[in-house]
């Protein structure tokens, strides 16, 4: 029952919102500290390998069932914990932006739909609440109203229905291929048919892919980021594209975490982990040429995003050995969560003192906001991978299975390994950017406005509270929640692949160091020599390829109408030539004729009537001499 409790709670608190007259009782962080308190205490067994199940009791085709087990319940109680944060920053933030009240509104919804997506216990059900958890949280991307918003909104929009639509796809196939609909946490699935299991993957990773943003379908990703108030930009980077990554895990589930992939899905292991490279470089690069912070954040969420793909990828492809590749991306998964979150709030702080968020346009600020600064550092060192932060131990942990697989004879693991570092040297090179921009740079004459900044601080410091408790005690997080989510999930040497596994290693320690001192490196000779300024040509860009390729399938389709209306045309041109002969030869039969046969002259009507019966007289005849030919 507390499996359908969790994301009614929510439900209730955006009916209170409209009941409420003007009291200062802020409904999501009551909501929030509600479902912290019910999912902690009701989701704690979970972690001693004891999933739970409920199904409504409904008459019909289709009875939802929900499901939870111990990655259920760190998505959960991942997500409480986010919106209970920024719940703490909304009100304030809110009150420049405006729409208070509909923000809140739709940010209740979304966190429904959320809970739903997480404790679904059936595909059909996770798609019901996926497809809700969209449309409620639209309506962050076009808060603002204006041009750009709903620009950014429609991208959101095209992108999300086109992955539900995937989705659906993939339930359909999958129900074909195994005879019945798998239910979430049943484990590896046998197909009854393997090609159309194979299709059935595929279209599911698609599906989750574009929320997850993963290169190409992460078009939509900076835009919404950009033009969204910032607590959606921290909910939207720090959680909403974490369910896409849920997603992907629940799939690889139903190929088989820990055991080696069946035929026909032989690729998924090594298709993830490619893609996962992909998004991780067109991310860091894209965002190394960023002006504004919200997209060079945005942007940031595509590249980290990357590293969780890539460790999946790692999982899927080695089989029984791939624990620290799966535990590696779910650690990842929430410490991008926390920093990433953090750096939303933060430069919504500098954007509510300041309304800029251009960064060559601000400098100097950490005289005016030395908390601000200190809190913002923090998240920097722990998305760059600074030793003591978070960051740090889950991509230690990623690279050690990236390792691991190149020794194990994984070929392309061997030229994934020096992209591993150049992603970290990019990453390290476009926030000493930002902070240096926005902190250390000159000091420019920016008006700053007069802003309560409490509440707002308090957020950004629970953030940072957790961020150093997971950086101090990197072998935390892995043995309580991210083992036990992967032995769920069918990682049955989990415990024993990670066993002793130490993060204080001088290799690692040492090798992370010059990551970040190259990266420094690499900031100050691009802000020296502008390479941070170089647009490239827009036929370069993803961006550009997929409008010209948009553009030229619209020409194709303007060239083919032309040819269709051309065809049709002359076809009409020639069907109106063939029905006036066809007209005026039956027409013929109307008019008066004379005609003579033999001696006999016949005049008017009668003439063509005497040649039909001639004709049909001739037709008995030829009838009657041919079945005595075959009787003889």
């Amino acid at each position: 029952m507390l499996l359908t409790i969790l994301p009614i709670v929510p439900l209730v608190g955006a009916f209170c919102l409209f009941l409420k007259r003007g009291r200062a009782v802020n409904i999501p962080i009551i909501t929030s500290t509600i479902l912290l308190i019910f999912g902690g205490c009701g989701l704690r067994s979970v972690f001693a390998g004891r999933s739970i199940a409920f199904r409504l009791p409904l008459s019909g085709p289709y009875r939802p069932s929900f499901h939870a087990d111990a990655l259920t319940a760190l998505f959960v109680l991942l997500t409480v914990f986010l919106w209970f944060v920024v719940s703490i920053y909304t009100p304030e933030y809110m009150k420049r932006e405006g729409g208070v009240r509909r923000f809140a509104v739709c940010t209740l919804l979304t966190l429904s739909a959320v809970l739903g997506v997480f404790l679904a216990g059936d595909l059909l059900t996770l798609l019901l609440c996926f497809e809700l958890m969209t449309i409620a949280s639209y309506f962050w991307v076009i808060h603002r109203g204006d041009q750009d918003a709903i620009r950014a909104g429609y991208y959101y929009l095209f992108f999300s229905i086109m992955g539900g639509l995937f989705l659906a796809l993939g339930i359909a196939l999958m129900t074909v291929a195994t005879g019945e609909l798998p239910t979430v946490g049943s484990g590896a699935v046998t197909p009854l048919h393997p090609s159309m299991f194979a299709w059935s993957v595929a279209f599911l990773l698609i599906g989750f892919g574009v929320k997850a943003g993963m290169v190409p379908l992460h078009l939509w990703l900076p835009r919404a980021h950009t033009v969204a108030p910032t607590p959606a930009s921290a909910l939207l980077s720090g959680l909403l594209i974490k369910v896409g990554a849920y997603g992907l895990i629940r799939v690889g589930a139903f190929a088989g975490w820990g055991r080696t992939l069946g035929a026909g899905i032989g690729w998924m292991g090594t298709g993830l982990a490619l893609l996962g490279t992909g998004t991780m470089l067109v991310g860091v690069l894209a965002a190394l040429l960023q002006s504004d912070a919200k997209r060079l954040l945005a942007y940031h969420s595509v590249s980290q995003m990357g590293y969780i793909l890539l460790g999946l990828g790692i999982g899927l492809e080695l089989g029984a050995a791939g624990a620290p590749g799966l535990v590696g991306a779910i650690y990842h998964l929430f410490n991008h969560a926390l920093f990433k979150a953090a750096l939303f709030l933060g430069i919504g702080v500098i954007y509510l003192h300041t309304q800029e968020t251009n960064l060559y346009k601000l400098g100097g600020l950490w005289r005016r906001f030395p908390v601000t600064a200190f809190l913002m550092l923090l998240a920097v060192l722990g998305i760059t991978g600074a030793p003591g932060l978070n960051g740090y131990a889950s991509k230690t942990l990623l690279h050690r299975a990236l390792s691991h697989a190149a020794e194990t004879g994984v070929s392309w693991a061997r030229w994934v390994e020096p992209l591993f570092f150049l992603v970290g040297v990019g990453t390290a090179a476009s926030f000493t950017k930002l902070y240096y921009l926005v902190f250390l740079g000159k000091p420019t004459p920016v008006k700053t406005a007069v802003v309560r900044s409490t509440r707002l601080h308090l957020a950004m410091v629970l953030l940072a509270i957790a961020m150093v408790g997971i950086g101090l005690a990197p072998g935390l997080f892995p043995r309580v929640g991210a083992v036990p989510a992967a032995h769920g999930l069918g990682m049955a040497e989990a415990a024993a692949d990670l066993d002793g596994l130490a993060f204080w290693r001088f290799a690692d320690v040492s090798g992370m160091i010059i990551t970040l001192i190259l990266g420094a490196i690499v900031c100050g000779l691009g802000l020296k020599w502008g390479f941070f300024h170089w647009q490239p040509p827009r036929w370069l860009t993803l961006e550009g390829l997929v409008r010209h390729f948009a553009q030229g399938v619209s020409a194709l389709g303007r060239k083919g109408t032309e040819l269709y209306r051309l065809c049709g045309a002359v076809v009409c041109a020639w069907g109106r030539t063939l029905n006036t002969r066809l007209n005026l030869a039956f027409c013929r039969f109307d008019q008066s004729r004379k005609t003579t046969i033999g001696r006999l002259r016949l005049v008017g009507l009668s003439a063509d009537a005497v040649l039909l019966m001639v004709m049909l007289m001739l037709l008995i005849a030829w009838s009657v001499l041919n079945s005595l030919a075959r009787m003889v």
